[in-house]
């Protein structure tokens, strides 16, 4: 049990559902949230704390904070890319463009007028932000707002845990050019609206090939060096 939460946590923090330096709601309120006892609460956010990923402040505003690393993302993100072989790299591209094609597809077809109001919303949070971290997550829940839009449930949970592998890599290289990802948002949310599932699924595709292109070229340069 106390993994499970670790690891439902250590996501959403991971696609920056959760930024740094923004505090967790209280331990009754998250432990209720997630349906866990207190005590299954608190040892996982123990675990958390060992691995550097969350603190906690004492005093006025003291609380769980997700911690704000700054700079040390795109070193992290580097030391992985550096690490992580160019197959493997394409494969999770693979994962994610599978996913995100799948749901774009169904979201097609599928979804209501408010869904394509959050999904427009989440592509113009994206074109207006001026920080990476800004760029992850609203890139993030975008894709995620995608499987919600798509009325499934276990397609959104599978693109979260993708998310949460490509994420922290994508947004902190500065190869990534956000112009070409908001010129791809936009076309995608079109088709939504338009019901075109052909052209939809396409766009999918052509975005998340992309930016696996960008990982790829990221690790070949950073293994030369």
């Amino acid at each position: 049990m106390v993994d499970g939460v670790v690891h439902q946590l250590e996501m959403t923090i991971a696609v920056g559902l959760l930024a740094g330096g923004e505090r967790l709601p209280t331990e009754a309120e998250l432990a209720a949230k997630l349906q866990v006892s207190t005590v299954t609460l608190r040892q996982a956010l123990t675990v958390l704390r060992d691995r550097g990923l969350i603190e906690t402040r004492r005093g006025r505003g003291g609380g769980s904070y997700v911690r704000d690393f700054g700079t040390a993302d795109r070193e992290r993100a580097d030391a992985q890319l550096r690490t992580t072989s160019a197959e493997k790299l394409r494969d999770l591209g693979d994962l994610v463009g599978a996913l995100t094609g799948a749901a774009t597809r169904l979201a097609a077809l599928r979804a209501l007028p408010e869904d394509v109001d959050r999904l427009e919303d989440l592509a113009r949070n994206f074109a207006e932000a001026t920080r990476a971290d800004v760029r992850r997550r609203a890139d993030s829940r975008f894709h995620i707002e995608l499987g919600a839009a798509a009325q499934s449930s276990h397609l959104t949970t599978l693109i979260v845990q993708a998310q949460a592998q490509v994420a922290p890599l994508l947004w902190d290289t500065d190869a990534l050019d956000p112009h070409d990802a908001i010129r791809e948002h936009t076309l995608i949310v079109e088709a939504i609206r338009n019901r075109d599932p052909d052209a939809a699924h396409r766009h999918a595709l052509d975005h998340c090939a992309r930016e696996t292109r960008v990982l790829v070229d990221r690790h070949l340069a950073l293994a030369a060096t």
